[in-house]
Parts: structure tokens; C-alpha cells; sequence
């Protein structure tokens, strides 16, 4: 089993709870303010050392 979390408006975590078999097997809707902002944080993060979409295309070449 495994979970996945998407964050949604700044105000809603949904986890995703997925079987053996990668099949959704429940959603968990967390409103409690301190996971919410930690989970913020953790996408303010990623965000800071994303690489833009088109910078991306130049380091890595494709056909498609």
C-alpha cells in the first residue's frame, strides 16, 4: 500500500491511498492547519529549485 498527497488551494491536503495493485482504496481530506502549511512549505520548496519548462527543452533535447 502506498499514499499520495495533493495539495489543494493552500487550504486542503487530499490523500490518496492506493492498494497492492495501484488502485485507489480511499481518500483522506485533511483541513488541520499545521499539516496544510507544512505541506506549503515542502511545495514552496520544490518550487524554488524547479527548473523552468524552458530551460528544460534546452538541456533536454526531444523529437516529440
Amino acid at each position: 500500500m502506498s499514499a499520495r498527497v495533493w495539495l489543494f488551494d493552500s487550504r486542503v491536503i487530499a490523500l490518496l491511498h492506493f492498494g497492492s495493485n495501484d488502485d485507489l482504496t480511499g481518500v483522506e481530506l485533511i483541513t488541520d492547519p499545521v499539516q496544510v502549511t507544512r505541506a506549503c512549505q515542502v511545495r514552496d520548496s520544490a518550487w524554488h529549485f524547479a527548473t523552468p519548462y524552458r530551460a528544460f527543452l534546452t538541456e533536454v533535447p526531444s523529437d516529440v
